[in-house]
């Protein structure tokens, strides 16, 4: 499902459009382009969301906003590699699963 600035602006009481355009011009949520201008989703309501909790609730500066999404999107990148080597291990022989998980133990006890 996608939506318009508009729109996003009555799903996110506390975001104004002013400030939606404003995070669209420093890159800090990137919609897709339509015809009639920004075009959001789901994944980028719920960053405006985050945002909002960042700007509003926490009062995080507005210079060290690129630093915390930076690390917030390496955090969600890590998680999804994470969870397709999770994935892959999944579909291995029982023997195969058993040598990762001692070799992950291993490595944890070393501190490598």
């Amino acid at each position: 499902m996608s939506f318009d600035e508009r729109t996003v602006v009555a799903r996110i009481e506390r975001l104004t459009l002013r400030e939606l355009r404003l995070w669209v011009k420093q890159g800090w949520v990137r919609p897709a382009q339509g015809a009639r201008g920004p075009v959001f989703d789901e994944l980028d309501i719920a960053r405006l969301r985050l945002l909002c909790d960042l700007r509003k609730d926490m009062a995080f500066p507005t210079d060290v906003m690129p630093t915390v999404l930076t690390l917030i999107d390496h955090l969600h990148r890590t998680r999804r590699e994470l969870r397709r080597i999770t994935e892959a291990l999944d579909e291995q022989p029982a023997e195969v699963k058993r040598a990762v998980v001692a070799a992950v133990r291993r490595r944890a006890e070393t501190g490598e």
